[in-house]
């Protein structure tokens, strides 16, 4: 499979040149909201994902949006941008009451609660599903599936084209890269900085759990929304949370000890879903959940020497795993995982990425990156998404103005109505490379510290004597103010005990 930019490559002038053609690869968080924001700015755009549908990996994981959350509003069409929080919030009627989310921090060893963040509601912070929110953000957008990007192209003319697997191609004025972590775009940019590609020295596994309102009960009355901790004895990690709460229509009810499982076992189809089994919000909006949804990551330090534990091979080994470290946790931890995790209970491994842009970093031509695939980092701060986010604020700021204009209308405004029709292209094009090179410059100031913030987080997270002990120097990223601007430079990947 290869991938590659040549600037003598194929020079077919994109249909109707003068009005430019957006390309978006990658229908995740930041593909769609560019998406959204491009088709109410009115400029053309193509929006390309290699999957069959939104449905194809699952609900996934839950993120958190705090001061990302004024961006995405801004950016979206009326309408849309009041629905967003409510509809893709892990706990609308929660969010409704106004309770507070606040993000505690407890010793799983004795259960102490360690530290927790001031109370937000969901104005300045909400849990949403990214099944859910990409839904929304993809309502009214045309998303071509299927279509895994095969190579691409940029040519003198100031046109990108690209191919897919499937033998199709097309062209345009601007490829965006939103084709996450593994970037696919990224690698053929920037192949000799595959090397700052780090897997982080720890092993993590995540789980999903369909439990009852009895059965949650005991964490949700620490937090309704999210909660994490760590061991000083065995320096594990944990955290917990909500992905979904779902109203179910029973034939019969079963009794309190019959559980999450068996209640969903025998569920009624609901007619509105189209013969689906569970009803989300939006179809039970004012009633409270029967099922809760809870998602777990465990993980835990991957020293570089000794005899490290890694992931198991097997679900059986994992979930052996999972439990022998959840008997060295205390109330309500360890039963939520002893009594509601077996061996037919599926594990997942979680592999620990990052990827911090270098300062400078600039791409060439007609092809610029967004979100996961600028910076990955790991999810120990939970700001990925409102960097993707924000990412596409400030392309909306530096690039998005230029966009809209036409080349005639560019000519015009730049004075160049005397020019040849390849020179205004020519003038055209340098003013939108030093567009995205303003965007790069705002993306790589913004989001480098937050990678390696989240990196340190991660190391911290497995270091408890670093949080709370006599090595801890300072507040660690891991519990620090979450924020847009930082100021960190500390590129150790090596865990300090």
């Amino acid at each position: 499979m290869v991938i590659s930019t040549d600037s003598t490559g194929p020079g077919a002038s994109v249909p109707g040149s003068a009005k430019p053609v957006v390309l978006i690869i990658g229908a995740g968080v930041s593909g769609l909201l560019l998406a959204q924001h491009l088709k109410r700015e009115g400029i053309s755009y193509r929006i390309f994902e290699r999957d069959a549908d939104l449905a194809t990996r699952g609900a996934g994981w839950g993120l958190t949006l705090h001061w990302s959350l004024t961006a995405l509003q801004s950016l979206l069409p009326s309408g849309l941008a009041e629905r967003v929080c409510d509809e893709s919030s892990v706990d609308r009627w929660a969010d409704r009451r106004g309770e507070l989310s606040r993000f505690p921090f407890f010793d799983l060893d004795s259960g102490e609660l360690k530290t927790q963040t001031p109370g937000a509601v969901k104005s300045a912070r909400v849990r949403v599903t990214r099944q859910r929110l990409r839904k929304l953000l993809a309502e009214g957008i045309e998303i071509e599936w299927g279509k895994t990007l095969r190579e691409f192209h940029t040519s003198d003319n100031g046109t990108v084209s690209v191919s897919f697997e499937d033998g199709t191609s097309c062209i345009g004025t601007l490829l965006v890269a939103c084709d996450g972590g593994q970037s696919r775009v990224r690698r053929a940019l920037f192949p000799d900085q595959t090397n700052l590609m780090l897997q982080l020295p720890v092993r993590t596994m995540g789980v999903k759990m369909l439990l009852t309102a009895e059965q949650i009960e005991p964490i949700r009355k620490l937090d309704l929304f999210f909660l994490q901790g760590a061991s000083p004895t065995n320096d594990s990690f944990m955290y917990i949370s909500d992905t979904e709460h779902i109203r179910i229509v029973p034939i019969t009810r079963h009794g309190a000890q019959a559980g999450a499982a068996a209640a969903v076992a025998d569920l009624a189809i609901t007619p509105s879903r189209g013969g689906n089994f569970l009803d989300v919000p939006g179809n039970q909006a004012d009633s409270d959940p029967d099922v809760f949804s809870c998602q777990l990551h465990c993980s835990w330090p991957y020293p570089g020497s000794g005899a490290p534990t890694d992931v198991p091979a097997t679900n059986k080994d994992r979930c052996e795993l999972l439990r022998a470290f959840a008997k060295t946790w205390s109330e309500p931890f360890r039963s939520l995982v002893l009594n509601n995790v077996y061996a037919d209970t599926e594990i997942k491994r979680l592999d620990v990425l990052d990827w911090a842009p270098p300062i400078g970093l600039h791409t060439n031509g007609q092809v610029v990156l967004m979100g996961d695939a600028f910076h990955l980092m790991s999810m120990y701060r939970g700001e990925g998404a409102n960097h993707a986010i924000v990412d596409v604020l400030d392309f909306a700021t530096h690039v998005v103005p230029l966009l809209a204009l036409n080349r005639d209308d560019f000519s015009s405004k730049t004075g160049s109505q005397a020019h040849t029709h390849q020179s205004q292209g020519s003038d055209f094009r340098q003013a939108l490379r030093q567009a995205l090179d303003a965007y790069e410059g705002a993306v790589v100031s913004r989001a480098r510290p937050g990678v390696l913030a989240s990196r340190r987080a991660c190391l911290d997270a497995h270091a408890f004597s670093r949080l709370f002990g006599e090595a801890a120097t300072g507040v660690s990223p891991l519990l620090s103010k979450r924020e847009m601007m930082l100021q960190f430079d500390d590129e150790s990947t090596e865990l300090i005990k």
